[in-house]
């Protein structure tokens, strides 16, 4: 059974079938599975159910069976069998003639959908997507987006680098109320993204609403929640996992995802600005604003980069026997250089890694926002032909032990652009643990301590003052005093 991995959720993969359910489960989801086929078959207005060997039962009830298994949170089969139904409902209402592989897809979307807000099924297009994805270069807007419980519109979680969407002035925080003259509101997160992929070269025109900013001649002097409207042409998206420049004698290095190239690419960039500073580096700035993640491995490998043999991240799902931690290798790419590196709320899950790891190892200082808060891992899994699941089969925790999910990694210090009006987005509290525990807060500085100079200076319009600071920082040789824990 083949398996992938995709470039913007933090991933892993699942070899095999899935796990067998616990025996005392059993009665309960065969009985589950009987009424699944009796409101199949009275949904099509039929007496007959589905055979037992049919594909389609043989799909959903093998979706259903790694969902009990699987899912890093236990559910009843008889509550996710309710929302199967549910889905087959809606698309039998919506399209009295769906065939009966169509109304499969419509209750495994809704099952899948129902449990987390990343948890999804993924049709034929989607798998395809996700594959794309993970090789760095794919057609669409470049955007990762989430569903906004409160509002029921799409929100962004950050724009890729160098995308349509980027181009058009979209923000971490924005919401997509329409999409061409389609309402997103009553849309599940999957049809939502279906509308705004297509054809490369094609258009698409979103209505946005942004809190408290406009954006550029559409919104400008509009007030909070005032809609405006772009049009995007979509494009093959290639994403440049890193860009570098040399600020003076520090090296800026920007990670904007976590594909396949980019540990391999970061080694590159510190060994040509090395070479270009002759050798004499003060130190490094890791710029993962708006990064939405990646791959789990190239998250570890580049933490890797920077820290010894030491403890990175440890993912913790169902069964214990299946925990992992995974550990750095001796040696230090940057031999000990200070580093600073900038988060905002548009930093997710594979950046959130790489943050957690140097900040609790007092490798590096955090400037910027918190995090955006997605700790939880995705196993994508082939199902019968081009289609598959994308599930939720763990959590990842930092070396400290605290846990990422929801609670994102809190800056030492606190500080945004000049021009950054967007508003911090974060997950729904309603689809976090209640009973998990925070993290204990780093520690924290004031930008007079870390750069007097920059804190003294009047705000230009359109300053990057957390790269700003954390240049200083560096050159003033304050890291090596104030990195620590105290």
């Amino acid at each position: 059974m083949a398996k992938l991995l995709a470039a913007l959720l933090l991933l892993m993969v699942a070899m095999g079938p899935a796990c067998a359910v616990a025996p005392a489960s059993r009665a309960d989801v065969s009985i589950a599975l009987d009424h699944y086929r009796q409101e199949f078959a009275k949904t099509k207005g039929t007496a007959a159910l589905p055979s037992p060997a049919d594909r389609n039962y043989l799909l959903f009830s093998d979706v259903l069976r790694r969902v009990l298994a699987e899912h890093v949170k236990p559910g009843a089969p008889q509550a996710l069998v309710e929302k199967a139904v549910a889905g087959l409902q809606k698309k039998k209402k919506e399209e009295p003639g769906a065939t009966d592989r169509a109304l499969t897809e419509a209750a495994l979307d809704a099952m899948l959908s129902s449990l987390d807000p990343y948890s999804a099924f993924l049709d034929s297009e989607h798998f395809r997507y996700m594959r794309e994805q993970t090789q760095g270069e794919f057609g669409g807007l470049g955007i990762e987006v989430t569903m906004d419980e409160d509002s029921g519109l799409i929100r962004v979680v950050s724009p890729i680098d160098g995308s349509p969407a980027a181009r058009a002035g979209l923000r971490t925080g924005d919401l997509i109320a329409k999409i061409d003259e389609a309402q997103v509101k009553g849309m599940n997160l999957r049809d939502a993204v279906a509308r705004m992929r297509g054809p490369v070269g094609t258009s698409v025109a979103l209505t946005m609403r942004r809190n408290g900013a406009g954006s550029g001649g559409n919104a400008a002097n509009n007030g909070p929640d005032a809609p405006f409207r772009v049009s995007l042409t979509r494009a093959i998206v290639k994403i440049q996992p890193v860009r570098y420049r040399l600020e003076g004698d520090v090296a800026y290095i920007r990670i904007a995802a976590f594909n396949q190239q980019t540990s391999h690419a970061l080694d590159e960039a510190v060994e040509e600005m090395r070479r270009q500073a002759h050798g004499r580096l003060a130190g490094a700035v890791l710029d993962l604003r708006n990064n939405p993640g990646g791959l789990l491995d190239q998250a570890v490998n580049v933490a890797d980069r920077f820290l010894e043999a030491v403890d990175i991240v440890s993912v913790r799902g169902r069964d214990p026997d299946e925990n992992r931690r995974y550990t750095g290798t001796p040696g230090d790419l940057l031999a000990g250089l200070p580093i600073v590196m900038l988060v905002n709320s548009g930093s997710a899950s594979a950046s959130e890694i790489v943050a957690g790891a140097l900040q609790d190892h007092s490798r590096a200082l955090l400037f910027g926002t918190r995090s955006y808060g997605k700790g939880s891992v995705q196993t994508i899994s082939s199902l019968s032909g081009d289609i598959g699941i994308r599930l939720t089969t763990a959590r990842y925790f930092r070396p400290s032990g605290g846990l990422v999910d929801c609670f994102g990694v809190s800056p030492n210090l606190e500080i945004k652009a000049t021009n950054d009006n967007s508003e911090e987005t974060h997950p729904d509290p309603a689809t976090c643990d209640p009973h998990a525990t925070a993290p204990p807060p780093p520690r924290a500085w004031r930008i007079e301590d870390l750069c007097p100079d920059v804190a003294a200076a009047p705000s230009q319009p359109d300053s990057d003052r957390p790269l700003e600071c954390a240049v200083a920082a560096i050159r003033t040789r304050l890291m090596g005093t104030l990195i620590g824990r105290p």
